[in-house]
């Protein structure tokens, strides 16, 4: 834990000069003390303990930080801790793309289920929402993980104001816990904005699916109203 704590700094400049650096350091530190090549192989592990750690202690900082009324370095001070924390769940946030539901994937995608206690929260299997699509209008759209199909999403256009849509947005059961559904509704965002140029975008989701409001929160969209048994909620870009 000591020595990957001192290389931490490391990992983080250009690979292969970090990876020249770390050699070095290691070649110094076997001149005095022996370090088993089993050793070296778990630096990530603890490097990721590590990062963790500041993580935790990070966030315990900042939530004890209240700036209102607080001298402008305060303010400062807070917004710092606040990136280091982002740089930190950045190295860890699991990569995910979006590809078109063809003829190649929209069978792996009539797959996809969420839990059993999910579904009275989404009860509509992803098969409905493909058809829907294909007659409707809407935008569906495969999540991927590495070669996987973890999940799928549908946004569509309003004809009538124009505004922007996420009508439906699921990770297979398979593949939660893992930050999938924040990565890819992250993905889903970005893509929505580059592909139309749209400065907002909303969202329904029950009242009930607690999991979804917090998600949702977290990434920006502000509760609007609640229009027949829907929360609604919109996100400003």
């Amino acid at each position: 834990m000591d020595i990957a704590s001192a290389v931490s700094d490391l990992t983080e400049r250009e690979e292969n000069d970090a990876k020249r650096k770390i050699e070095h350091f290691l070649l110094g530190y076997r001149s005095v003390k022996p370090v088993d090549e089993s050793y070296v192989r778990l630096f990530p592990l603890f490097q990721r303990f590590a990062d963790l750690y500041t993580l935790a202690r990070l966030l315990r900082s900042v939530e004890e930080l209240d700036t209102s009324g607080s001298p402008e370095w305060a303010v400062r001070l807070k917004d710092k801790l606040l990136s280091a924390c982002e740089r930190i769940r950045e190295r860890y946030r699991p990569v995910v793309t979006l590809k078109p539901i063809d003829q190649s994937n929209w069978y792996a995608c009539t797959q996809l289920e969420v839990t059993d206690e999910q579904k009275a929260v989404f009860p509509v299997p992803a098969v409905y929402w493909l058809a829907e699509s294909a007659y409707c209008g809407f935008t569906p759209l495969a999540i991927y993980h590495g070669e996987q199909v973890a999940g799928f999403a549908v946004y569509a256009v309003d004809p009538d104001d124009g505004s922007y849509w996420i009508m439906a947005y699921m990770i297979d059961q398979k593949f939660q816990h893992g930050g999938l559904g924040r990565s890819g509704m992250e993905e889903l965002v970005r893509f929505m904005h580059e592909k139309h140029g749209c400065d907002k975008i909303l969202l329904g989701h029950r009242p009930e699916n607690e999991r979804a409001s917090r998600l949702y929160a977290s990434l920006g969209f502000e509760e609007g109203c609640r229009k027949d048994g829907e929360v609604i909620r919109e996100l400003r870009l």
